[in-house]
């Protein structure tokens, strides 16, 4: 059902899980987005385990870019952040992203 006639109809539309998702965002954008950002960071040990835990991973790289991006690929994940310290629309985002992922 198209959003415009959930709308219409006062229902809420279900979000599909990634896989039978009709506009996934291409893979290669991901790894490109990787790629740009060659600068390495290092988040605090806590947040590291907490994001590791959350996404059920064993190995974290996290990379300095422009937007919040994740990528998640056979126990290893690679965060794309601006900071090391981000705001709290930020942090939102990335929670966000990363069970977006997960589901």
């Amino acid at each position: 059902m198209h959003a415009t006639q959930a709308q219409l109809l006062g229902v809420m539309p279900l979000k599909l899980k990634s896989a039978f998702d009709p506009n996934p965002q291409p893979s290669a954008l991901v790894s490109q987005q990787v790629e740009q950002a060659d600068v390495a960071l290092t988040l605090s040990a806590r947040l590291q385990q907490d994001i590791c835990t959350a996404a059920n991973t064993s190995e974290l790289t996290v990379f300095a870019g422009d937007t919040i991006s994740w990528t998640c690929h056979a126990q290893q994940a690679h965060l794309v952040i601006p900071d090391t310290q981000l705001s709290a629309e930020q942090k939102r985002a990335l929670w966000q992203q990363i069970w977006s992922e997960q589901s």
